[in-house]
Order: C-alpha cells, then structure tokens, then sequence
C-alpha cells in the first residue's frame, strides 16, 4: 500500500514543535510490512522578506528514517488575498505531486493533515488524479473551516474524503455535518516513557509546551506563587518547551518574582523528556484550548498524574484517578488542584496511570490508521 502524508504544518523555522507529529506518525507507518509512506509539504514563507525567498532553495529533500519528506516553498499571500492563496497552494501542490509520481509509485491513498489548506487541496488533487483522500483533523481553530468565509471549503473536504480526527469532543462536533467521524488520536511512543520511578517526596512540578499564544504557561507561575505564600512550600517548575513567546514567559516569570522556583530547559528529544519525567511527580497543563495535547499522555506513561485546565482534548483521558482538572484561567482552582494532587501522590497508581495510555501508542494508532485505509480502498472498489 502507497500512502502520500500531506501536512499543514511540518516542523520549520522557530517552532520545531509545529507539525512534529506528523514525522512521528509517518516514521511509526514506514516500520509497517507492505507499507510505503512518503510526505509532500508546500511550505509557505511570509511575505515579510521576499528578498530572503528569492534566495532560498525552491525544493529539496530530506531522507527520514524510513521515508523522505519532499518540500516545495511557495509565498503566503494569504493576508492579502486568501482565495488566491488557496488556488496558488493548489497548483504548487499539483506540479509538486507531478515531479514526486515521476520517481515514485501513485499512491494509493493521499492522508493529509488539517482541512485547510492542506486537506483542500488534497480533495482537489484527488479529484484529478483519481486518488482516495483521508484528512485528519488536529487544529485548535477546526471548526472555523465549516462556518463564515471558510465554509465553502470545508464543505467540499467532507465531500470528498474520509474524515477522521484526533479526539472524541471534535468529532462529536463535525456530526453536525458528517453522519459518521472516526477518531484517529494522536499517537505516542510510550515504551520511551514507561521507565522505573524512583519516590519523589518534595513539589516538583513539569510541563511541556510549544511556548506560544493560548498555552497560559504564567498561569503556572501564579499558582506556584500562591503555593509558596500560602501553603509554605519550595516548588520546583521544569518548562520545556521554545517558541515565539520564549521571552514573554521568562519575563512574567521574573515579574513575579518566581525565578528561582522555575527553570527553563527549551526544546527537548523524547528520550530527554523522559529523563525530565522522571525527576518530576506532577504534569501541568494550563491552556485556553487543546485538540489532544500529547504531553499529557507522556506524562502518564512515565507514571506521574495530571493537572490540567478543562481544555477539551486532556479531558477525553484526565480523570479523578490520574489528576485533577480545573477551569482555563482559574489561578486558585489551579493551586488548589496542585496542592490536592501533592498531599495525595501516594494514592495514584503507577500501573493505572500507565494502563489509560495504551490506547494512544503507536501500535494501536497506525492499527486503526491501516484499518481506516483498507475501508477507504475497498469502498473504492465498490464504487
């Protein structure tokens, strides 16, 4: 079976968070047997500096382990026009997937990543090539491409392809439009995280993030503050995490005085994470809004309980019996909650915490992946 991976995002520039699933999943697909997996990605540089595009190289390749990624840059034009945008993002792809099928088999099924744009233009390509599309859905912002200006695109995905995405709630959503939505989550390599904990008897709190809008890291910060003032305690907060607003954080973090109860490590590999998990016995999570939020399944998998805000994704696998979850924005509920779970470590179980995720690691995932795809193509030949 060929399959073609198509993301909206791919991890470039600052933010080598944005995307990093999406080489996580094509690289657990490629170990399959039977299994040929490539991706296709159009990268789209801000108009901010033209002069930098006219100097970049146009298109390469990077070798993966198992597979090859083929880039294709274009300008984002999108502010100005984005209807534009999408018919330019349209025909790039198309020239792009003409050069790829000249050294490589059609595939047999196009899965891209995220409905717009990637998703769209997939739909399209399909359409002219003859070719199954799968599109799942990761965005925060997903339900902005079926409604307003962005509806008659979102329209034509649900049309023309199997749609699936990363979580429950989200797919409970799109039954407003689509009578059936498989869930694919988000996968995890939990093997890395399953090592053997020692006891951690003081506070030391972790929390991994792509430091940008909406993840409410100073949120952090203030609970601990009450913690300290409060509850007469030395908390230790581990950040990893980089991104755009690195600095912002760092200066909240210092405007309240928090400096040496916090600690940031930047960007970390999974096998680092694990490292860092294990010095640690509680996760937080404190964003406005998360379609999965995979941290927090690494960090059941090391053995270690949750907190976290009611961001829609974490609730699908936080319960009572591995964290506590909190109102977005609520700063006392937050320490509150970090308090209850800290008295209380003793009574969570390791076994259990790690039993939740099962159905997350990579195995299951590309399980149901390869299962979606089998449907997809015996449709096909129904049809």
């Amino acid at each position: 079976m060929n399959i073609l991976v198509i993301p909206s995002w791919y991890p470039s520039g600052k933010d080598k968070l944005m995307g990093i699933y999406h080489k996580e999943f094509c690289e657990a697909l490629a170990k399959r047997k039977n299994i040929n997996v490539n991706m296709l990605y159009i990268e789209r540089e801000r108009l901010n500096n033209p002069i930098k595009y006219l100097l970049m190289k146009k298109e390469y390749i990077i070798n993966e382990k198992g597979y090859k990624t083929y880039i294709k840059r274009m300008l984002n034009v999108s502010k100005l026009n984005y209807d534009w945008q999408m018919k330019r993002y349209i025909k790039v792809l198309d020239k792009a997937l003409q050069k790829y099928l000249k050294n490589n088999p059609k595939p047999d099924i196009i899965h891209a990543m995220v409905t717009l744009p990637a998703g769209y233009a997939a739909c399209k390509l399909g359409e002219k090539y003859n070719i199954p599309i799968v599109i799942t859905e990761h965005s925060s912002y997903f339900k902005r491409f079926f409604e307003g200006e962005d509806q008659k695109y979102g329209d034509f995905v649900l049309k023309h392809s199997t749609f699936t995405t990363v979580s429950n709630f989200m797919a409970e959503y799109m039954k407003k439009y689509i009578s059936v939505c498989e869930v694919l989550p988000n996968m995890v390599d939990t093997d890395i995280f399953m090592k053997k904990r020692k006891k951690i008897t003081e506070l030391k709190l972790v929390t991994t993030s792509a430091l940008r809008q909406g993840k409410r890291i100073d949120d952090i910060f203030k609970a601990l503050k009450i913690l300290v003032e409060t509850k007469n305690l030395n908390p230790k907060l581990t950040v990893i995490g980089d991104g755009f607003l690195e600095n912002y954080y760092k200066n909240k973090c210092h405007e309240l005085g928090m400096d040496k109860y916090v600690l940031f490590v930047g960007r970390k590999t999974k096998e680092e994470i694990s490292k860092i998990l294990l010095e640690n016995n509680i996760f937080v999570i404190a964003s406005e809004k998360e379609t999965f939020c995979i941290p927090g399944i690494e960090a059941l998998a090391s053995g270690i309980p949750v907190v976290s805000t009611k961001c829609l994704g974490p609730e699908e696998y936080i319960t009572d019996k591995c964290g506590k979850l909190v109102e977005v924005g609520n700063i006392k509920e937050l320490a509150d909650a970090i308090y209850d779970v800290y008295i209380n470590i003793d009574k969570y179980d390791i076994k259990e915490l790690r039993s939740i995720v099962q159905k997350y690691s990579n195995e299951f995932v590309i399980d149901k992946a390869i299962q979606i795809y089998q449907k997809v193509l015996e449709e096909k030949i129904v049809k």
